[in-house]
C-alpha cells in the first residue's frame, strides 16, 4: 500500500467526505512538483500565476519555520492554513505536547499533493491531526471537529498562515478566522460567569426527580412521537402570525411541536400542538401554561427539562408530563438514569424543539416563527404574545447585524439570538451529514439559519405535507411502580455519594489555600517583575506540584464527574488565563520561577472559587434531598 492508499484509508475513518473528494482526483493538473533530494526539499509551482509555494530551498523555509514554531512547543493545539509539501506538519507533529493540530487549507490539488509525499496515516487516524478542506467551510463545521480541551486554550488562538504564497488566499484566509472565533465565542458566551442559574437548576432537578421519575422516559417519546412524516416547530418570532391560518387548514396532518411561549397565541388561533417545549429555569416561563386552559392542554405532551420552576409543573393542568435533563450538565450523567434522556443542547425551547423532533426522526423539519432577529417594524416577538411584541428591546451596544432570510442583506438581531442561531446551525449540520432529515426554514423573514432550505409554507405544504390521512394522538406510558421506587432509591444513593465526595475535595482544597496564601503574603512587597530575584524555583516548584495534585483530584475523577459543570461558570473563564500560562516557554530559570508564580497566584483565586461554590452546591442538595427521603418514606408505608 503506497503512502496516498495509506492516507486514504485513515481519512476515510474520520472524514470520508474529504477522502472521497481527493478520490476524484487522478494526478495533479493545476500544480507542478518538483523533487531533488527528498521529499522534504519538494517545491510546488501553481502553474495559474507561475509561482512557487517556497521562494528559497523548501527544507531552509520549514528549518526557519520550526524554529519559530519553537515557543510553541507547550501548545495543546495548533491552527495552520496551508497544506505546503507536508514536511513542516510533519515535523510538528513529533512534539508529543501537540495533542491536535488543525490544516486549513483551501486547494484540494495540494492536499491531494501532501498526502502522496507524507504519511499522516497515523495521525489522521488517531486525530491529531485534522485536514479541513475550506470549500464550504464554516462555523458549524468546525464545531463538529474542534476538541473538547481545545476550546479551553481559545486564547492561545493564532491561524499560522505556511508561507508567503498563501497571502493570495486572503478572503478564504479570513473567513476561515472569523468562523473559528465565532465557535470560540459561542462556547465562552454559553458558559457565562454566573454559578447561580446552575445552582437554581440543581435544586429545581433534585426537587423534579421524583415527578420525572414517575413520568415516560424521554426514549419512550422518542419511540412513539412520530405521528407523521413531518414535523413544524412554532416559535414566537414577529413572522408568526402570517402562518398561522395555514398551519391552522393543516394542523391535523402534521405534527405540531411548540415552544411554550407560543402556547397562549396557539390556543387564541385556535390550533393545538402535539409537544410543548421548555427549557428554562425561571418562574416566568410557568405565565405561558397559565394562560392556557385545562381543555387546551388536554392530549398535549408536555416535554420539559427537569430544571424547569415548580409553579410550571403547578400549572400543567392536562395532558402528559415528560421531563428529560440537559446533555450539558455532568452532574445529570452522573444519576444513571439513562433511559430520562438528555436533552436540551441548546439555548432556547425552540432549539430543544428542533432537538427533540430530530431525535424522534421526522423526514422533515419546518420552523415558523424562527426570526431571530427584529421584525421589520422593530418588534421582536409575534402578535399576541403575552409579554408583548416588544419585549426584547433595542440596544445599540449589545445588538448586531446578521444574514437576513433568503441572503438579501442583513437584519438586526442580539447576542443571545445569535447563540439559538449557532444551536440551531450546529444540530442542523449534524442531520445534512447524517442525510435522514430534510430541515426547512419557512419563517419567510429573520435572519438566514444555514444549513436549512429556505421555502414558503404554503410551498411546504404542498409539496411535503400528506392530508389523505389524519394523525393520531400521541400515547405515551409511565413506568412501572417497581422501577420508579427503584430509580428513587438509586438517586438518594446516588445524592449521599456526591455529598461525601464534595466533603473530601473541601479538606483538600482549604489545605491547599493555606499553603498558597502563606506564600504569596510571604513575598507580596516584592515586586512582580523581580520576583525570581527572592524566591527559590525550588520552592515554587514544590507548591506547583501540589496543586498539581489537587487539580488531579479535581478533574477527572468523580468530583468533576458530579460537580464540574456546575462550578465551571466560576472556573471556566480562569482556566482559559491558566491554560494560557501553562504553555508559555521556560527557556531559562527566570522564565520557570515567574511561570510557577503565575499558577501559583492564579490558583489562590482557583481554590477560593472551588471551596466557597462546592459549600453553596452541598447547601442546595441537603435541603432539597428531603424530597427524595419523603418520597422513601411514602413506598414505606405502603
Amino acid at each position: 500500500m503506497d503512502i496516498f492508499q495509506k492516507n486514504i484509508e485513515a481519512l476515510k475513518l474520520v472524514n470520508p467526505e474529504l477522502a472521497d473528494q481527493l478520490l476524484t482526483i487522478s494526478t495533479n493538473k493545476i500544480f507542478e512538483v518538483f523533487v531533488t533530494d527528498s521529499y522534504a526539499n519538494a517545491n510546488i509551482l501553481d502553474s495559474r500565476d507561475h509561482k512557487p509555494i517556497y521562494q528559497n530551498q523548501p527544507s531552509d523555509e520549514i528549518e526557519r519555520l520550526l524554529k519559530d514554531f519553537e515557543k510553541y512547543k507547550l501548545y495543546n493545539a495548533l491552527y495552520c492554513y496551508g497544506v505546503g509539501n507536508g514536511y513542516f506538519y510533519k515535523k510538528l507533529l513529533e512534539n508529543s505536547f501537540l495533542k491536535a493540530l488543525y490544516l486549513f487549507e483551501s486547494e484540494l490539488e495540494l492536499i491531494y499533493i501532501a498526502l502522496n509525499l507524507t504519511d499522516f496515516s497515523h495521525d489522521i487516524q488517531s486525530k491529531r491531526l485534522k485536514i479541513i478542506y475550506t470549500l464550504k467551510f464554516d462555523s458549524s463545521i468546525f464545531a463538529l471537529i474542534i476538541n473538547d480541551i481545545d476550546q479551553i486554550y481559545f486564547k492561545s488562538y493564532t491561524l499560522h498562515i505556511h508561507t508567503q504564497y498563501y497571502d493570495k488566499y486572503i478572503k478564504d484566509i479570513s473567513n476561515v478566522n472569523k468562523e473559528i472565533i465565532k465557535i470560540f465565542s459561542y462556547y465562552t458566551n454559553a458558559t457565562g460567569n454566573d454559578a447561580t442559574d446552575e445552582l437554581l437548576g440543581l435544586e429545581h432537578f433534585i426537587q423534579n426527580l421524583p415527578t420525572m421519575l414517575k413520568n415516560p422516559t424521554l426514549r419512550e417519546l422518542e419511540t412513539k412521537g412520530k405521528i407523521t412524516d413531518t414535523a413544524i416547530i412554532v416559535a414566537t418570532g414577529p413572522s408568526l402570525a402570517k402562518q398561522l391560518p395555514l398551519l391552522k387548514k393543516i394542523q391535523q396532518y402534521v405534527t405540531i411541536i411548540s415552544v411554550d411561549a407560543s402556547l397562549p397565541v396557539l390556543e387564541e388561533e385556535g390550533i393545538k400542538p402535539d409537544i410543548v417545549t421548555s427549557i428554562e429555569r425561571i418562574q416566568l416561563t410557568s405565565k405561558f401554561y397559565e394562560k392556557t386552559s385545562k381543555a387546551f392542554q388536554k392530549d398535549i405532551v408536555f416535554a420539559l427539562t427537569s430544571i424547569v420552576d415548580q409553579s410550571l409543573l403547578n400549572n400543567i393542568k392536562a395532558g402528559q408530563i415528560q421531563l428529560s435533563m440537559r446533555p450539558t450538565g455532568t452532574h445529570y450523567y452522573y444519576m444513571e438514569i439513562d433511559d430520562w434522556g438528555y436533552l436540551g443542547i441548546g439555548m432556547s425551547s425552540a432549539n430543544m424543539a428542533y432537538e427533540l423532533a430530530s431525535k424522534i426522526g421526522f423526514k422533515q423539519i419546518v420552523l415558523i416563527g424562527q426570526d431571530l432577529a427584529y421584525g421589520k417594524d422593530g418588534s421582536s416577538h409575534t402578535k399576541n404574545h403575552i409579554f408583548g411584541e416588544d419585549e426584547v428591546k433595542h440596544s445599540d451596544t449589545k445588538d448586531d447585524y446578521i444574514t437576513a432570510y433568503g441572503g438579501n442583506g442583513q437584519v438586526k438581531t442580539t447576542r443571545v439570538w445569535k447563540l439559538f442561531l449557532s444551536g440551531y446551525e450546529q444540530v442542523i449540520a449534524l442531520n445534512n451529514k447524517k442525510g435522514n432529515i430534510t430541515t426547512i426554514n419557512a419563517t419567510e423573514g429573520g435572519a438566514r439559519i444555514a444549513g436549512s432550505l429556505e421555502m414558503p409554507f404554503k410551498k411546504v405544504i404542498t409539496s411535503y405535507v400528506n392530508t389523505d390521512t389524519p394523525k393520531q394522538k400521541i400515547i405515551i406510558n409511565k413506568p412501572s411502580e417497581e422501577e420508579v421506587y427503584a430509580k428513587i432509591v438509586q438517586s438518594f444513593q446516588k445524592i449521599n455519594e456526591v455529598d461525601k465526595i464534595a466533603n473530601q475535595m473541601q479538606k483538600r482544597v482549604t489545605k491547599l489555600l493555606k499553603e498558597i496564601t502563606k506564600m504569596i503574603n510571604q513575598y507580596k512587597k516584592y515586586d512582580i517583575q523581580e520576583i525570581h530575584l527572592y524566591i527559590k524555583e525550588k520552592e515554587t516548584k514544590k507548591l506547583v506540584d501540589k496543586i498539581a495534585k489537587v487539580r488531579n483530584t479535581y478533574y477527572g475523577g468523580k468530583f468533576e464527574a458530579f460537580y464540574g459543570f456546575l462550578i465551571s461558570p466560576l472556573l471556566t473563564h480562569l482556566e482559559y488565563d491558566i491554560a494560557y500560562w501553562s504553555i508559555q516557554p521556560e527557556r531559562s530559570q527566570k522564565e520557570r520561577i515567574h511561570k510557577n508564580w503565575k499558577m501559583i497566584v492564579f490558583h489562590h483565586e482557583w481554590c477560593y472559587r472551588v471551596m466557597v461554590n462546592t459549600e453553596a452546591i452541598l447547601k442546595v442538595i441537603n435541603e432539597k434531598k428531603v424530597v427524595l427521603e419523603e418520597e422513601l418514606e411514602k413506598e414505606a408505608v405502603y
